[in-house]
């Protein structure tokens, strides 16, 4: 199961629907439910976040969502670019640059689905 966390819904739902014609079940955050309280409530394999959301793209989520055995995968536009590089770089888990192509997000999930 992919949970994909963003503040952006069109954003969000136009990847949960690549997601899902790769396969995979997708699940989304129910506002205002927090990424915390959504990562307890769905209990993913992989989490995909949008780093413009500083909340889930922050140390206290990723650290927590990998200590619980979940696969980050984060993403990010040009504009949020040096976070996204940033936050991959500490915790050492993929990049997605939006807009996504499909065997760029198929090749993530695989590796993400693989640790």
């Amino acid at each position: 199961m992919v949970l994909v966390l963003s503040r952006d819904a069109v954003a969000a739902a136009l990847l949960g629907f690549l997601v899902e014609t790769l396969g995979y079940d997708v699940r989304f955050a129910q506002p205002p439910e927090s990424a915390s309280a959504t990562l307890r409530r769905v209990r993913p394999r992989i989490c995909l976040v949008d780093c413009a959301d500083p909340q889930s793209c922050g140390e206290e989520f990723v650290g927590h969502a990998t200590m619980r055995g979940v696969s980050v995968v984060i993403f990010g536009t040009r504009e949020t670019l040096d976070r996204v590089r940033e936050v991959a770089r500490q915790h050492r888990i993929e990049t997605l640059l939006m807009p996504v192509q499909l065997g760029a997000l198929e090749s993530a999930l695989i590796r993400a689905q693989g640790e």
